[in-house]
């Protein structure tokens, strides 16, 4: 069977997630909702900064917080309309990046299958500055509220160094993690937890 075949009768999103691996949605969530989020995060970093272990070893970063376990649940009937895959949630994540932060170039574990990373805020104080994240080679602006979905496990993706040196520079992304239900990953259902808003 042809590619044309499988994708036949998907809506474009769809179709161009198959193709590319990676797909854009603007305005997923609303600036109210982004504001809240990113207000939360500051103050998260200010009361419990917990440094990234891995892969940004200096950012505050969170697994599994109740409030974006929350929106990783809100996303999945977003995240099966885009894809055209029944999916399974394994876990969410979120980063605030500051001054001098990069992010590696990498593809993801198994829990990761099926990805988006999500831009909440942030603050540059400069009009011309915008920092991208790269997949599969490809630049992409997102802005508050956009995400960008793309295949975690396949496809490389990364961030230059966050070089804005400005006195309380933010760039705050939230990632949300699934596994296709019907693919060779779905074990990882809720990244091996009993269930979502656990942690391991």
């Amino acid at each position: 069977m042809g590619l044309g075949s499988l994708i036949r009768g998907k809506n474009k999103n769809q179709k161009l997630f198959d193709i590319n691996g990676y797909v854009l949605v603007r305005d997923a969530i609303s600036k109210d909702l982004c504001d809240f989020i990113s207000q939360y995060a500051l103050f998260d970093e200010i009361q419990d900064f917990t440094p990234d272990g891995m892969q940004v070893p200096d950012a505050h970063s969170k697994y599994g917080d109740p409030a974006m376990e929350s929106l990783l649940l809100k996303l999945q009937p977003l995240m099966e309309e885009n894809t055209g895959l029944t999916l399974h949630p394994t876990y969410s994540y979120y980063r605030v990046y500051r001054n001098g932060d990069e992010l590696k170039k990498h593809t993801d574990r198994e829990s990761c299958e099926i990805s988006c990373t999500l831009c909440f805020n942030y603050s540059y104080d400069s009009n011309e500055y915008n920092w991208p994240i790269f997949v599969d080679g490809h630049k992409l602006d997102l802005k508050p509220g956009d995400l960008a979905i793309y295949k975690g496990t396949e496809k490389e993706h990364w961030r230059n160094k966050f070089n804005i040196p400005v006195q309380n520079s933010f760039h705050i992304q939230g990632f949300f993690h699934y596994v296709n239900a019907n693919g060779p990953y779905s074990q990882f259902k809720f990244d091996g937890r009993n269930a979502i808003g656990k942690i391991k």
